[in-house]
């Protein structure tokens, strides 16, 4: 991958390639600043990937170091198919973001489209607060990425079902590959008033 999306995927989450073969990879990267949707997660951090495909359908494992105690990890399952019908890319896709230093989570259903260098996602979640002993808060995140020569534009908005915590971020990324290596950079800023700046390394292994 050339910038930070997690699908560092954009969804961020990561999402493997559709391909007919069946294909296992592993990602190893390093990142400035742990930022998701705008939102600030942590400090600088390594991050790993496995991502198995074949035929449109993916599935992987992505970890990272999060924010709540320097030995805790965040780790998000997930899961889709991919597919393109008449030039549109379309896709449906499950993630699980876990933490190892809390009980929390968030699980939602991911639905994208696109054509040529224009994308949108839309994104149906529930966040689970079991440790602090908040409720449950429902979510709805939707985003729209456009490709201008090498940068790849992005505006998302982040609505909670309580409007405990609603904003909107908007990035503008570049990226470029020195031999294996992919070197990604991410400037954004959210409503919050928080401005960002993301390096990221990474490469790709085939297993």
């Amino acid at each position: 991958m050339n910038v930070l999306k997690k699908s560092l995927l954009a969804s961020a989450v990561a999402l493997a390639s559709a391909t007919a073969v069946a294909e296992v990879s592993m990602t190893v990267g390093m990142v400035s600043d742990y930022v998701y949707r705008g939102a600030e997660l942590g400090d600088a951090g390594a991050y790993t990937s496995i991502d198995y495909a074949s035929g449109g359908f993916y599935a992987g494992v992505w970890a990272i170091s999060d924010a709540y105690t320097a030995d805790s990890i965040e780790y998000d399952i997930y899961a889709g198919y991919d597919t393109e019908i008449g030039g549109v890319s379309l896709g449906l896709g499950y993630t699980a973001y876990e933490y190892t230093g809390t009980g929390d989570s968030e699980s939602e259903l991911t639905l994208s489209a696109g054509m040529g260098p224009i994308s949108l996602s839309y994104s149906d979640g529930e966040d689970e607060n079991p440790t602090s002993g908040a409720p449950d808060t429902d979510y709805d995140v939707l985003s729209f990425s456009a490709d201008v020569g090498v940068f790849t534009l992005t505006y998302g908005d982040y609505d909670s079902d309580d409007d405990t915590l609603d904003y909107d971020w908007s990035e503008i990324s570049t990226g470029t590959d020195v031999g294996a290596v992919s070197l990604g950079v991410t400037l954004g800023h959210n409503s919050d008033g928080a401005d960002y700046l993301v390096l990221d390394m990474s490469t790709g292994i085939d297993l």
